[in-house]
């Protein structure tokens, strides 16, 4: 076995035991208070390349509630790409985010959130199923949502784990294509109290190649988050379940030509 095989196989497996995990703590037993909500994502994922090894990561994501009727969030985030092989990439950046009340459990006003993100994404094939496994580490410097100012907020860092496979269904230049993802998102650090586990997100879509650069996704995500407040620490056995519609929009278009 090779050394990239063995790579692989150690990252099965970790794959394997973070959903094992995720499934115990969610089904632990205490008295949990549910909320079910109808989300729709628009989103935008741009990876453009200015030179032979580094890029620009640009993201926009557009969260509604109540399908399209209500904001739920705005996802500004942006990044410098590293391409350490063409299978390897690192990236450091920088997001926005403003979340809105929405839902049975809203926040009192909208808050803004600067976070500060490091990822690792490594690809492989395994015939003709493409995986993904994406490692990523946030700094997260939270507003507060009972003022909606940025004052008197809380910093939490927080790890998220990506595995996502993608397979053409159809043939020629522009194929069809199934994904399927799982990402977990574990909080940790001494600000964070309790609901160490974040949430985690399950996702099924089916895609078209509009080009080399361009692809469309049209996807399901059920969303389960634990939530945590400051205020009321009786509120930790809250949990909402979220069903989304995404329309997702990915490019690698390069900046530059190419020489």
């Amino acid at each position: 076995m090779s050394h990239i095989q063995g790579y692989q196989m150690i990252y099965l497996r970790l794959a394997f035991v973070i959903l094992f995990l995720i499934q115990s703590l969610i089904t632990q037993g205490q008295t949990r208070t549910h909320a079910y909500n109808t989300n729709a994502w628009l989103m935008y994922f741009g990876n453009h390349k200015f030179s032979g090894k580094m890029g620009l990561h640009a993201e926009v994501q557009w969260r509604r509630s109540e399908v399209f009727s209500e904001n739920q969030q705005l996802l500004l985030r942006t990044g410098l790409d590293f391409y350490a092989k063409p299978d390897l990439r690192f990236t450091i950046g920088y997001g926005f985010i403003e979340t809105y009340p929405y839902g049975e459990f809203a926040v009192s006003k909208a808050f803004p959130e600067h976070r500060i993100w490091q990822q690792l994404l490594a690809q492989q094939d395994f015939g003709k199923i493409k995986l993904a496994h994406r490692y990523r580490l946030e700094q997260r410097m939270i507003g507060n949502a009972a003022t909606g100012l940025f004052e008197n907020g809380r910093y939490e860092n927080r790890m998220r784990y990506m595995a996502k496979a993608t397979a053409n269904i159809t043939n020629g230049e522009h194929p069809l294509f199934v994904a399927l993802y799982d990402e977990v998102f574990v909080n940790f650090g001494k600000d964070v109290g309790y609901n160490l586990l974040d949430q985690n997100r399950l996702y099924g879509a089916i895609g078209f190649a509009i080009s080399p650069t361009l692809r469309l996704e049209l996807g399901y995500l059920y969303q389960v988050v634990l939530l945590r407040t400051l205020e009321d620490v009786s509120l930790k056995n809250r949990i909402e379940n979220n069903h989304t519609l995404q329309v997702g929009l990915f490019s690698n278009m390069p900046l530059l030509k190419q020489k």
